[in-house]
């Protein structure tokens, strides 16, 4: 007795190459889909375990150089634990001179917090008496766990030892560690943890509490976790793009699957299937090839990403990442994926049930506009024109994607009505103008339009996604090396994390740069800061900026201040005249401003009206921000960069290379993921129009009987087919360039897009040479059939 899943697995053996190939085309794409998501959070989980490692849960360490006889006292412990965003303080005791049994080590004092444990990477509290010591020191002193160790004639318990490399390492119990030395008070450095994103304030207000503090940020990663962030990013629209696709050849297939079941499902229909009966059959068929896709996608991914991800990322360089088989995120990319293919299989089980028993044939629908369908394209376009003016109005990315989005859709969704208007409009004069068998190829493809809709799309698909990837990158490439130019104004550039240096204090630091063997100029910028301009009729708020003028222009002067020309123009400000200025905090006791020249250099006004240089009275509030040295290498400024651990440069060179580093990851993942989706949706598409033109024998047969040649029935297979293709080429290329020209425009309206017209082309020459290759056969073979033999697909 067989029942309605038993009925649809015995049905699949009307197709089996379609069923196939549908579990192929997604076990490809599940397998691309986990390996490099899986990829993405391995990669951002080691990174994460990797800063943990170094730094815990804190995010600045201050505390004085071992070489000053200075120590953190209880006054200054308690200011920084009452600074608002500080949520944890842990003083570290260090003394690098205590010889245990004639060897150096370096011995901590430390509390039982969890601060201290999670950078110092010790988990059992530490008693007094008790020492916890490296794993090579254990050895070395040839001690055991329990034994006992003699230090300035006190005696500890090794009651552990250390999950760390460092030989010469031991920590005790803060308070053993005052018995034994006093006069360190507190620490010699204190660990602080804060609130996100307050970093660089409460280090400056740190800084700002003894000079003789040095205050250290642990931001190194930042840039290597906003690398990180933005790949992952990036994989996950490349992974939802290679799902489209999927979803979309697996219409095509599935069109082609039920086209071989036509019989069969009319005669069950015939004998009383009810149209419940007939969905559950297409679903348990459907769903069936989906499971066995995904789950096979799945396991490929899983183990690519355990044996072959390390060569992988060797030959890509791409950032290091675990190779353990991350389960958990492996299965819930494998069921997300199933949840998003499985509404592609709901369509077609939908389309299914729609037909009555003798009209499972006619299963496609004649296309007509109507007049509901205009009220509903004028509504989506009036809401997609709102959405987009709201998101740009407001800077508000979201609804701008929403109304690229809505409108990129109705564009396609009218597509099938613009192909069949085209031919109808094209067909009388056809015949005239191409010939006969481009008329011919016209007329036949007339009826397949609706049909063929997957296909279309897949084409359109395909094309937007080449465009948009290739064109973001490139854009990319292009603007990432014009921000490098315009930021590196020296082969060094420097930043500085805090706000603690400022007006005279810059210019000290300026001429300690200067005054370095090999440095040949420096010169810096301030950060902006808000200020008030107090003019006759009103009040102006405003930004200043401060900067070595002498390096602008030598037709600047050094005193007074330079203003924007369109700011000055706005408020009918002139050479000589005199500005009174107040700051930040109300504070108006400045020597008014004299406006001693007028200027339209873009570069003097990034983001500022007003430049002053670094000897003004006002500098004295402006934080230095930049600093710009003329060298050949970081090396020269060890001495500095010692001294302020907040300081960091880099060289322009290095960043050049970082960035096309960067880019070459991002641009091996888009490329790979490209080759796969062409390849893939080539093979599809191929296969779906030359299944559709073998279904066509009988009708080629009565054209042949009638009068067509052999050749011309090639010429006519070859022109249908062409003539399809590149109407989904055409369009679909048109509709990247304007998602992708829109999309970009709405959230960064400055930006600059270029398409990567070389991608392009050579994308759509392979397609159509393939096209061209696979019909010209095609045609061949069946023009070449005894008109006698030949028989209906």
């Amino acid at each position: 007795m067989f029942n309605l899943r038993t009925i649809a697995l015995k049905l699949f053996r009307a197709e089996k190459i379609q069923v196939v190939t549908s579990i192929i085309t997604v076990t490809i794409a599940i397998a691309l889909v986990v390996m490099m998501c899986s990829y993405g959070f391995s990669a951002k989980a080691k990174l994460d375990a990797d800063i943990y490692e170094l730094y815990g849960d804190s995010n600045i360490e201050f505390g004085y150089e071992m070489e000053d006889e200075k120590y953190i006292d209880k006054e200054l412990l308690t200011q920084v634990s009452d600074i608002y965003g500080v949520t944890a303080v842990a003083p570290i005791l260090l003394n690098s001179d205590v010889f245990v049994e004639g060897i150096s080590v370096n011995v901590l004092g430390v509390n039982n917090d969890e601060l201290t444990k999670s950078r110092l990477h010790f988990s059992n509290n530490i008693q007094q008496n008790e020492i916890i010591i490296s794993e090579r020191l254990l050895s070395s002193l040839e001690k055991s766990i329990g034994d006992q160790l003699v230090i300035e004639d006190k005696t500890f318990t090794i009651a552990d030892t250390l999950p760390i490399n460092e030989f010469n390492t031991a920590y005790m119990a803060n308070a053993d560690m005052k018995t034994m030395f006093p006069y360190m008070q507190e620490g010699k450095f204190v660990l602080v943890q804060t609130l996100p994103e307050l970093e660089e304030t409460i280090g400056t207000e740190i800084a700002e509490m003894n000079t003789s503090l040095r205050v250290d940020l642990l931001n190194e990663s930042e840039t290597m976790q906003q690398n990180i962030e933005s790949l992952l990013v990036f994989i996950i629209v490349l992974a939802v793009f290679v799902l489209i696709i999927t979803g979309t050849l697996l219409l095509s297939n599935f069109r082609i699957i039920f086209t071989k079941l036509q019989k069969q499902l009319t005669r069950l229909r015939a004998i009383g299937a009810t149209m419940t009966q007939v969905a559950i059959i297409v679903l348990t068929q459907l769903t069936t090839i989906i499971t066995i896709g995904v789950t096979a996608g799945a396991f490929i991914g899983a183990g690519m990403m355990k044996f072959g991800l390390h060569t992988i990322i060797q030959s890509l360089e791409l950032p290091p990442a675990q190779t353990t088989i991350p389960v958990m995120t492996v299965i819930w990319i494998a069921l997300s994926s199933f949840i998003i293919l499985q509404l592609f299989v709901m369509w077609q089980v939908w389309k299914s049930t729609k037909a009555l028993p003798m009209q499972i044939k006619q299963l496609e629908k004649k296309i007509v506009w109507t007049p509901a369908k205009s009220r509903i394209s004028c509504g989506v376009t009036v809401i997609a024109i709102l959405l987009l003016s709201i998101g740009m109005k407001t800077n508000a990315p979201v609804l701008s994607f929403i109304g690229t989005a809505m409108m990129t859709i109705l564009l396609i969704y009218i597509l099938p009505y613009m192909f069949k208007w085209w031919i109808q409009h094209t067909l009388p004069r056809s015949r005239r103008v191409f010939g006969k068998n481009i008329y011919l190829a016209l007329q036949r493809l007339l009826p397949q339009v609706r049909k063929n809709m997957s296909t279309i799309l897949t084409i359109i698909s395909l094309m937007v996604i080449l465009v948009f990837s290739t064109a973001t990158m490139k854009s990319i490439a292009v603007s990432g090396e014009q921000y490098i130019d315009e930021k590196f104004e020296t082969e060094i550039y420097g930043t500085y994390d805090l706000a603690d240096i400022t007006g005279e204090q810059t210019l000290e630091l300026l001429a300690d740069i200067q005054n370095l063997e090999g440095v040949r100029d420096v010169y810096a910028h301030s950060g902006i800061a808000g200020f008030s301009i107090q003019l006759p009729d009103k009040t102006i708020d405003t930004d200043i900026r401060a900067t070595n003028l002498a390096h602008q222009d030598n037709n600047y002067p050094l005193t007074g201040a330079i203003v924007e020309e369109s700011f000055a123009k706005e408020h009918h400000i002139e050479v000589g005249d005199a500005l009174r200025v107040t700051d930040l905090h109300h504070n108006s006791d400045y020597d008014p401003l004299i406006v001693s020249a007028i200027s339209n250099e873009s570069s003097l006004f990034p983001f500022n009206s007003i430049v002053v240089d670094w000897s003004e009275e006002i500098a004295g509030v402006l934080n230095v921000h930049e600093i710009f040295v003329d060298a050949d290498d970081v090396d020269v400024l060890q001495p500095i960069i010692s001294k302020l651990p907040a300081l960091h440069f880099t060289t322009k060179t290095a960043e050049l290379k970082e960035d096309a580093q960067m880019f070459q990851q991002r641009y091996a993942l888009v490329i790979g993921t490209l080759i796969i989706l062409i390849a893939g949706a080539s093979f599809g598409i191929l296969q779906t129009l030359m299944n559709d033109i073998l279904t066509q024998q009988s009708s080629y047969r009565i054209t042949r009987l009638l009068g067509l040649t052999q050749n011309g029935m090639m010429s006519v297979i070859v022109w249908q087919a062409f003539i399809f293709i590149c109407y989904g080429v055409v369009f679909g290329l048109t509709f990247g360039i304007f998602f992708t020209k829109l999309l970009w425009f709405v959230i960064d309206p400055e930006s600059s897009i270029f398409i990567d017209t070389t991608a392009v082309l050579y994308t759509v020459a392979v397609l159509l040479v393939l096209t061209l290759l696979c019909f010209i056969l095609q045609g061949y073979q069946m023009s070449r059939y005894p008109l006698e033999n030949t028989k209906d697909s």
